[in-house]
């Protein structure tokens, strides 16, 4: 089952239910991200690990923000990409980002690094890329939150579509080995979500 659809995938009344829950996470980050990580100014945004890249196309239709959606899930960037024509859409790999140091003011991602093997090497390519006084932002599901059982299942179909979940500690250190300083913490989807907002010094 792909991270992005459930229920017998796209179009489907449970996938419907999905995509409505999460459009309404998708406001609330795009909001927290404009308000802490952009400036009035704009900027340039990578969504490293989008899906179907909902909350890219949000924020590139803020003002003076361009927005790149980044995914190595081809289906999950034609489903962008048919939602959303305009938004530039990328097939390409977290570990392996295919632009040039220091070129976005934003690189994020939510619901991305639990799906990862190893997520110090992807992280650091955020960081990578990211312009210096640029910022970071990743999401994942919270320990301390109510999937703080997902340890029990974790072996299951479930376990494995939802990831493994993290507290604060192991959010905050792997952005300070990816040589990012944290600057803010979000509790989001009633705690089913943490989120650590990084700045590169």
């Amino acid at each position: 089952m792909k991270s992005w659809c459930l229920g017998g995938g796209s179009g489907t009344w449970a996938d419907r239910v999905y995509e409505a829950l999460r459009r309404g996470v998708n406001r609330r980050l795009v909001e927290y991200l404009k308000e802490n990580a952009l400036s009035r100014h704009g900027g340039k945004v990578l969504e490293a690990g989008s899906g179907t890249a909902g909350a890219s196309s949000l924020l590139a239709s803020a003002p003076d923000v361009f927005g790149v959606a980044l995914d190595a899930d081809i289906d999950a960037l034609k489903e962008a990409r048919r939602r959303d024509p305009a938004l530039p859409v990328v097939a390409g790999d977290v570990y392996r980002l295919p632009f040039k140091e220091g070129v976005f003011d934003l690189v994020w991602n939510s619901s991305t690094v639990e799906h990862l093997e190893d997520p110090g090497p992807a992280l650091a390519e955020m960081a990578r890329v990211v312009a210096r006084n640029g910022h970071v932002f990743v999401g994942v599901p919270y320990r301390r939150g109510p999937l703080g059982f997902q340890s029990l299942i974790s072996k299951t179909a479930v376990g494995v579509w939802l990831g493994p979940a993290f507290s604060r500690a192991e959010l905050l250190d792997g952005m300070r080995r990816a040589c990012l300083e944290p600057v803010g913490t979000v509790y989001y989807f009633f705690h089913v979500f943490i989120g650590v907002l990084s700045r590169k010094s």
